[in-house]
């Protein structure tokens, strides 16, 4: 008897000591839940830095220049760095080599940033975290762009600055179209962005020629094509020669990318690049060929298709010594076989090399492949007479999307910049 009432004392005081357990894991839990919904809410905390000039890397720069500082939960939600309109501002006019004081304080950057015209009220919130919608309202007044309707599906204004931005491919939208103009903007994006502005202060005023078919003269985005682009995203002077329909080797009734270049050499004398593409008009028409076993012209036949890109090469070097070309070979489409395209393909990027022209391989190195119905309705242009997406010309989206990523570094890089 003694026993059992031992053994129902040594329970209750078990369950006493549970319950107070479970008790006290609920008050701490309630607790940590407050603590974390106030770090979330609330602004961040600054503390003094030493000063900085800007970079990337900084989180704020200037004589005020401030780190942040965050409770836990804020540093789960947030892995990469958080940036500020006043880092932005400050990178911004640097970059453009806009007059700003190496090292200043906040307000300074932002009545700097308003007397220059990127920003239309001095007294901005400089702590507020940076977004996708203030980059493109400060980067299309800064660049000067003219409004472009980019049909983007979370943005309802068409003459928006966000719009704007992404029809020269700053922001990528999803393949829905939205491009969540209030989020912030990640490192990776940062400092991408810095690149882009960087490039466009190196590049403007500089000469782009440019030579090839349809994908070249953007048959599928009103006569705007990748050399236009560049041209209008960097403020460089664009010479296109490229027609839509053109074959590198010879066929009657259609240009000929040889002729283009003859044609160019006798009124562009000193390009700072030259564009090329071309492939996809011969696939039909033309004949593949083989390599030459030279350099010499008379080795090359202008009939088949790597005749006329070697001919072309020999002509661009001949013309153009001194000046860098990029090759660019169109993206993956259903109206032609793949075997066929692969075959064309490695042709054209074996004979860039064999004659050092550069080159961009948007059939390997991105997604857009049209024979994915999706993607050739969302990224080509649509033609009535065959009353769907033609699967072969990119519109404004397929081009920020799918092309500007892959060339813009290759162009940049070959102008060094």
């Amino acid at each position: 008897m003694r026993i059992e009432i031992k053994k129902r004392k040594n329970l209750i005081i078990a369950l006493f000591i549970t319950a107070l357990a479970i008790g006290l894991c609920c008050v701490f839990a309630a607790c940590s839940k407050a603590q974390a919904s106030s770090s979330l809410t609330r602004d961040p905390v600054y503390t003094s830095a030493a000063p900085t000039d800007i970079s990337p890397d900084s989180v704020l720069t200037g004589s005020a220049s401030k780190s942040l500082e965050y409770s836990d939960p804020m540093s789960n939600l947030y892995s990469q760095k958080i940036y500020t309109r006043e880092k932005w501002l400050a990178d911004l006019m640097k970059t453009l080599d806009l007059p700003i004081a190496d090292r200043t304080d906040i307000q300074t950057v932002f009545l700097t940033a308003y007397h220059n015209g990127i920003i239309d009220d001095p007294n901005l919130q400089p702590d507020h975290i940076l977004t996708r919608r203030f980059v493109a309202q400060t980067l299309v007044k800064a660049l000067g762009y003219s409004a472009h309707d980019f049909a983007l599906a979370d943005v309802t204004d068409p003459d928006s600055d966000l719009s704007t931005v992404a029809y020269y491919g700053y922001f990528l939208p999803d393949d829905s179209g939205n491009i969540d103009p209030d989020a912030l903007i990640t490192e990776e994006e940062y400092h991408r962005l810095i690149t882009e502005v960087s490039r466009y202060h190196s590049l403007s005023g500089k000469t782009i020629l440019a030579f090839g078919d349809s994908i070249m003269y953007g048959s599928g985005n009103h006569g705007v094509g990748i050399a236009d682009l560049l041209g209008e995203k960097y403020h460089m002077t664009v010479y296109d020669y490229s027609v839509s329909g053109a074959t590198f080797g010879y066929y009657k009734s259609r240009s000929h990318i040889p002729d283009q270049i003859r044609r160019a050499s006798g009124t562009v004398t000193d390009p700072d690049i030259i564009l090329l593409n071309g492939g996809t008009n011969d696939m039909e028409y033309v004949a593949m060929g083989s390599e030459s076993p030279g350099y010499e012209e008379s080795f090359l036949d202008e009939s088949t298709f790597a005749g006329g890109f070697e001919y072309a090469s020999l002509l661009l070097q001949t013309y153009w010594h001194d000046t860098p070309v990029l090759y660019i070979r169109a993206h993956n489409m259903d109206t032609v076989a793949d075997a066929k395209e692969q075959r064309y393909g490695t042709m054209a990027l074996e004979l860039a090399e064999k004659w050092s022209l550069s080159s961009v391989d948007i059939y390997s190195d991105s997604d857009l492949c049209t024979e994915k119905p999706e993607y050739r309705n969302a990224y080509t242009s649509f033609k009535e007479k065959i009353g769907r997406c033609d699967g072969i010309h990119p519109t404004a989206l397929g081009y920020s999307k799918f092309y500007l990523p892959l060339i813009e570094p290759a162009f940049g890089s070959l102008l060094g910049k």
